[in-house]
Order: structure tokens, then sequence, then C-alpha cells
């Protein structure tokens, strides 16, 4: 059985900020820089798995499609985008803004960003959720140390704090030997990413790997804000009032594109 994770509920914007400051002020009570990681669900029933874990696991076994994606890649990326990753980290995250599986999963420090992201284009009345995690909390237990770093951040780092995070991303087609998620930054070297304020927990060979953590851990680090399917609607609203909207979270023409869809869409309910 899953552990429990602490759950919460808030039925409009300002019982969600209000929520989320009061956790924040829990976890950072002596912190203003850092708060918070967000992950918004259109429906509250999702596990929090990344996409390579979400299919049934193929024969010839997940990391050795893992890699045979990640080669493909690296291989025919460079003639689709102008972005130019640096390492191996920075790799990965570009795959998963693509939209390739990996075993990234996708945080954000912004809170109405992810609360946007679960109730956005909503047209059933199922409950969706906003997660909310300590990252310094989950890396404390993982790692053995208070602290969530940019692993390929390589010029900015201690070789040795780079290292530690070596066995969630090997090379390829070399086994990986741990089980948990660890939380990470990414470098922003692509728009979205700094525009989503994107984080990332990396997961290993536990595909709900939160449900591995122990319980203690799971509970004091991990909260699911439900927001009823009743009022995703008037939310979606007040966050396109603040500003919150496609374009917010993809200043790209793809999300102006979408933006303008949905206006239209809008239009032709009145």
């Amino acid at each position: 059985m899953p552990h429990r994770s602490t759950e919460l509920v808030a039925n409009n914007v300002a019982e969600f900020l209000t929520t989320v400051t009061d956790l924040a002020r829990r976890w950072f009570p002596n912190e203003n820089g850092w708060g918070p990681w967000f992950r918004g669900h259109g429906n509250a029933g999702w596990d929090l798995a990344p996409t390579l874990y979400r299919d049934t696991p193929p024969t010839r076994g997940i990391r050795v499609v893992e890699d045979e994606i990640r080669q493909e890649f690296i291989i025919r990326a460079p003639s689709l985008s102008a972005e130019r990753p640096q390492n191996s980290w920075e790799w990965y995250f570009l795959m998963q803004h693509s939209g390739a599986p990996t075993r990234l999963l996708d945080w954000t420090e912004g809170a109405l960003i992810a609360l946007y992201f679960a109730v956005r284009n909503k047209l059933d009345q199922t409950d969706a959720a906003v997660w909310v995690l300590n990252p310094w909390g989950l890396n404390k237990c993982v790692l053995g140390i208070d602290e969530v770093i940019a692993p390929s951040a390589e010029a900015g780092l201690f070789k040795l704090d780079a290292k530690r995070y070596d066995p969630w991303l090997p090379e390829r087609y070399q086994t990986l030997r741990v089980k948990l998620p660890v939380a990470i930054y990414p470098t922003h070297f692509a728009r979205r990413i700094s525009s989503q304020r994107s984080c990332f927990t990396v997961h290993g060979s536990v595909p709900n790997g939160f449900d591995a953590l122990p319980k203690k851990v799971r509970s004091a680090n991990l909260v699911m804000i439900r927001i009823p399917g009743s009022e995703a609607r008037d939310i979606d609203y007040s966050l396109s009032v603040a500003g919150i909207d496609e374009i917010t979270a993809y200043p790209d023409l793809d999300g102006l594109g979408r933006w303008l869809s949905g206006v239209l869409r809008e239009e032709d309910r009145k």
C-alpha cells in the first residue's frame, strides 16, 4: 500500500495561496530565498511517476529502452533545435522539455504556475491536485545532506558535490543502482526552463519512488492540495485575471497559439 501523504483542500486561489504560504513558513522558517516546489495534476488520482515509468515496462528492460532513446535524441536533436546542451544532464533536461520519456518529474518554484497546470483545459468534474514538496527534506533523507544543487552546472560546483548525483544519470548502458528520487535544479539553458521556474526530481529504479520513502519522511515533506473539480473553471478564470495563462507557461509561438485557441473557445461558450 502507498504511504499516505498529508492532504489539504483549496476551493479558490485565495485559499490556495494561504495554504502554500503556511507550508513555506513551516518548512522554511528562517529562509526568504528558498521555498517549496509545486506540481499540478489535472486528476488528483494520478501518481507521482515520471513518463518513462507510466506505461507497461518493455520486455527488453526499461533501462535498455531509456538509453536507446537518449542515444537517438542526442544524435537527431542538433538539426532540429537551436539549444546546445553542454553535458549529459542538460541533454536529459532538454529531452524532458521536448516530451521524450525520462526519469525526470517536472516541478516548479511558482505555486500559481502549478495551480494553472492543474486546472488548465479541464473539461470534467474530477478533482485536480497540486503537490507540494520540500526538496531539501527529500535530499536530507535520500542523500544524507540538506542541499539541492544543479549537477549540470559543473563549472560552478565542487566536483565532489556534482558527483554525488552521478548515480541517478549513469553513462548509457550502465546499471542504475539507486532506488529513490532526489531533487535537483537545472541550468537555465532553455527559455521554457526559466519561464516555468523549472526544477526536477530524478527518479531511481522504483517507478513510484515517493511511495518507497519512509512514512515519516513522506508525510513531513510531501503534501497534496486537492482542487475540487467543480471549482476548476473559476480558478482558471481567476488565474487569467492575474496574468497566469498559456503564454506565461509557454512564452513562445506554441503558447501564443494555444492561448488564442482558448480565447476562441471561451467566445464560443458565451
